[in-house]
């Protein structure tokens, strides 16, 4: 496990740059790459949180006395002095201080993982018997066969059901293996169900919801690292924006007015039930709506994206991440260079 720990803080560590670049890369090229682009830039920084590519550096130090396999006693020792009164070993006081910490920090890393990783299971599996429990099957046939249009239209292949439940906030996709759509108990036009269908739709082709596991799962491995938090919460507008963006590509330039007006209903039209970490709605705050809102106001479909910039980041984003992991390799490996040298003082 001591092992297992050391990995994710390179890892971790790695994260602390490649996170913040990710995020001013999209901030900068925002205006020349599809929102589409931008929400799956995120997944090459959850590859070097997967991916210990330290590993391969660490190689040529597989005998050294940081990177210890099986504990012999001699860890940390740089010399044995002989004298009168016996003998002693000097040890190395950096490699003796981070042996200590690690034969504990990863019994806390553990225990603080499962406890999150049990909360958010046991958290998602209440709120799904809660919006099941509560909703009723949708029986009004138009809106059935618009669903099963937009789905087609899609080519969405597996059946998704659609609810009504009078407690959630907002409309709602869940589910990985049983595909569903759940309204609020309200009111809402036909044009208004159509942005609503499509919007929930294309996080269904997208396969969202398995985006939204792993950044749960990633959230628990790497409680201790703010940026992580920090990484979702940006994932979870960019997952917004990208969906929008395919409603937006979707319909004419004259119902775009409309499909903002749609978000901003869904605030006034929400429950009292807030969704879980683990749905995706129409919204999430007020204050996200704004962003999205403003995005769909300047939007045009004749913006052409450089084609040329996402290889470019690619390359030196891999670049850096790789060049991280290999100075990593070097800082926490101590080798032994000069062994250990026996002292006699009589």
């Amino acid at each position: 496990m001591n092992e297992l720990l050391k990995i994710i803080l390179s890892m971790a560590l790695t994260s602390l740059v490649l996170i913040p670049f990710v995020w001013g890369f999209g901030r900068i090229f925002n205006r020349f790459l599809s929102k589409r682009k931008i929400y799956y830039l995120w997944l090459v920084v959850y590859l070097f949180l997967t991916v210990p590519f330290s590993l391969f550096f660490l190689l040529p130090y597989k005998n050294s006395d940081f990177m210890w396999l099986n504990r012999t006693g001699f860890e940390g020792v740089t010399s044995i002095v002989m004298d009168g009164n016996g003998v002693s070993m000097e040890r190395d006081a950096k490699i003796t201080f981070w042996m200590t910490l690690l034969d504990y920090l990863w019994l806390i890393w553990l225990i603080i993982f499962l406890l999150i990783f049990i909360y958010r299971i046991a958290s998602y599996r209440n709120f799904k018997k809660y919006v099941f429990s509560g909703a009723q099957n949708v029986e009004n046939i138009n809106q059935l066969n618009m669903l099963a249009e937009i789905s087609e239209s899609l080519k969405i292949k597996k059946p998704v059901e659609l609810l009504i439940n009078p407690l959630i906030s907002s409309p709602i996709f869940i589910g990985l293996k049983k595909q569903v759509i759940i309204l609020p108990d309200k009111s809402y036009s036909e044009k208004e169900l159509k942005f609503i269908f499509r919007h929930e739709l294309v996080h269904c082709k997208r396969k969202d919801m398995f985006y939204v596991w792993a950044a749960q799962f990633y959230t628990c491995v790497y409680w201790f690292n703010p940026f992580v938090y920090l990484m979702n919460k940006r994932i979870q507008k960019d997952r917004e924006l990208a969906c929008d963006e395919a409603v937006l590509n979707a319909i004419f330039a004259n119902e775009f007015l409309g499909y903002g007006d749609t978000l901003l209903s869904s605030l006034t039209k929400a429950g009292n039930y807030k969704e879980a970490h683990v749905s995706v709605s129409l919204h999430e705050n007020a204050k996200a709506l704004k962003e999205r809102l403003e995005f769909i106001a300047n939007y045009k479909k004749t913006t052409k994206p450089l084609k040329f910039i996402l290889p470019i980041f690619l390359i030196v984003f891999c670049s850096i991440g790789i060049t991280l992991s290999a100075y990593q390799a070097e800082i926490l490996v101590k080798e032994k260079q000069k062994g250990i040298v026996i002292k006699k003082e009589w």
